[in-house]
C-alpha cells in the first residue's frame, strides 16, 4: 500500500514511527505568494503576527505582479492548495475546526488520527466509516508499541503525552467551506482524490492518517482502504522508528497554527500531573467510589458544515492498551499458588519448631 516505508537508515531506536516524528520532526514549510502591497496592509500584519506566535511553517514570496493572485503551495510538490485575494480572513488558511481538533487529539496522546472524506454518496459514505472504524477498533484491542528501555540514551522520549496506542477517528464533508483549503492539503499529491470521476460523475470517498506534527503519511481511496491496508499503515506507525532522516519517509505536511514546542511541554506537564493523581489513587485502602472506566474504543467525531461544537470523549482514559483476556485466570492462579507455596513454608517451619 506504501513503498518504501523499511527505507533509510536503520538504528535501534525504539521509539515508535508516530512518536518519533512527534520528537523530532517539524513541520515543511508551505509558500505563500502575496501581493507586495498587501504586505504593508493590517490584514497582512495580522496574518504575520499570527504565524509568529504560532510558530507556523511558511515562507512567504512577495509578488511583484499587482494583479497575480496570492496562491499557498505545498512544501517541496509545489502543488497548489488555494489561490485567491488575501484579506482579513487569509489566517483561515492556517487554522479550521478539523486542523484544531487534530492537533488537540495528538497532543492528548492519540498514535494517530485517521479521517474520512466523505463522497456525498450515502451508501459508499457508509460502507468506508463501517469499515474503517470497525478495523481501527480491533486494532485498538490488540496492537502493541515497542517496549522501551528508559535507560537507552537513542530512545528517550521528548517532552509530551504519555506513550500510548490510540486511534481517532474524523469524518469530514467534502463540501464543507471551512476545510476546502484542509482538505487539499490533506489529498496533498493525489489531488485527484477530490475530483469526481469523470466516467462516472460520481467522487470515491477517501481517507488519510496524519501523525506528528501534522505529518500526513497518505491519502488513499476507499478501494484501497480494506482490512489490510489499514493494518499495514496503522502498525507502520507504531512500530519501532527504523528511519530517522523524515525526508526518506513518505508523506507530506499540513500547514498548522501550532506552536508544537510550547504545546508539547504543555502536554508533558499535564501527562506528569495525571501521573501523581494516579499513584495517589492507587494507594492502598483507598475508595473513592468510582466505577470502572469503559473499554478503550477509538474515538469518532463526525465533522460537518454546520456543526460548531466538537463533542469531546467524556472518558480521558481512552485509548488505553486493553489487558489480554486471559489476564484475570493467569493472575488469580498465581495468587493461589503464592497461597499453597507459603502454606508449606509455614507448615515446614512448625515441623522444625517441633523437631528441636
Amino acid at each position: 500500500m506504501i513503498a518504501g516505508l523499511a527505507g533509510g537508515v536503520s538504528s535501534a531506536c525504539t521509539v515508535p514511527v508516530f512518536r518519533y516524528a512527534l520528537d523530532h520532526w517539524p513541520g515543511d514549510p508551505y509558500r505563500l505568494e502575496a501581493p507586495e502591497e498587501w504586505m504593508t496592509s493590517e490584514a497582512a500584519t495580522s496574518l504575520l503576527e499570527l504565524l509568529e506566535e504560532t510558530r507556523t511553517e511558511v515562507r512567504i514570496q512577495p509578488l511583484e505582479d499587482a494583479g497575480a493572485p496570492a496562491r499557498l503551495l505545498l512544501p517541496r510538490k509545489g502543488s497548489v492548495v488555494w489561490s485567491g485575494t488575501l484579506d482579513e480572513t487569509a489566517g483561515n488558511l492556517f487554522i479550521s475546526p478539523v486542523r484544531q481538533e487534530l492537533a488537540q487529539r495528538i497532543l492528548s496522546g492519540e498514535s494517530m488520527v485517521w479521517i474520512m472524506v466523505t463522497s456525498g454518496d450515502e451508501e459508499a459514505d457508509r460502507i468506508l466509516e463501517e469499515r474503517m472504524t470497525e478495523r481501527l477498533d480491533y486494532l485498538q484491542s490488540v496492537a502493541a508499541i515497542p517496549e522501551q528501555d528508559p535507560n537507552d540514551p537513542d530512545s528517550k522520549l521528548g517532552p509530551g503525552p504519555e506513550l500510548r496506542v490510540g486511534f481517532s477517528f474524523l469524518k469530514v464533508a467534502h463540501d464543507d467551506p471551512r476545510e476546502q483549503v484542509f482538505l487539499r492539503m490533506l489529498a496533498g499529491p493525489e489531488s485527484e482524490l477530490l475530483d469526481e470521476n469523470p466516467d462516472t460523475g460520481k467522487r470515491e470517498p477517501f481517507g488519510g492518517v496524519v501523525f506528528g506534527r501534522g505529518r500526513v503519511l497518505g491519502a488513499w481511496p476507499s478501494s484501497s482502504l480494506d482490512d489490510e491496508g489499514l493494518d499495514e499503515v496503522s502498525l507502520f506507525l507504531l512500530g519501532a522508528c527504523s528511519c530517522r532522516v523524515k525526508v526518506q519517509n513518505p508523506g507530506w505536511d499540513l500547514a498548522l497554527a501550532v506552536d508544537w514546542d510550547e504545546a508539547l511541554q504543555d502536554a508533558q506537564m499535564q501527562a506528569d500531573r495525571n501521573s501523581s493523581e494516579e499513584a495517589v489513587g492507587a494507594k492502598p485502602g483507598r475508595n473513592d467510589g468510582g466505577t470502572a472506566d469503559a473499554e478503550p474504543r477509538v474515538e469518532v467525531v463526525r465533522m460537518d458544515s454546520e456543526q460548531d461544537d466538537i463533542a469531546l470523549p467524556s472518558n480521558p482514559n481512552a485509548g488505553f492498551l486493553k489487558a489480554h483476556p486471559a489476564a484475570g485466570p493467569l493472575i488469580g492462579g498465581l495468587v493461589a499458588l503464592a497461597g499453597v507455596l507459603a502454606l508449606c513454608c509455614a507448615l515446614g517451619s512448625v515441623s522444625g519448631v517441633k523437631g528441636s
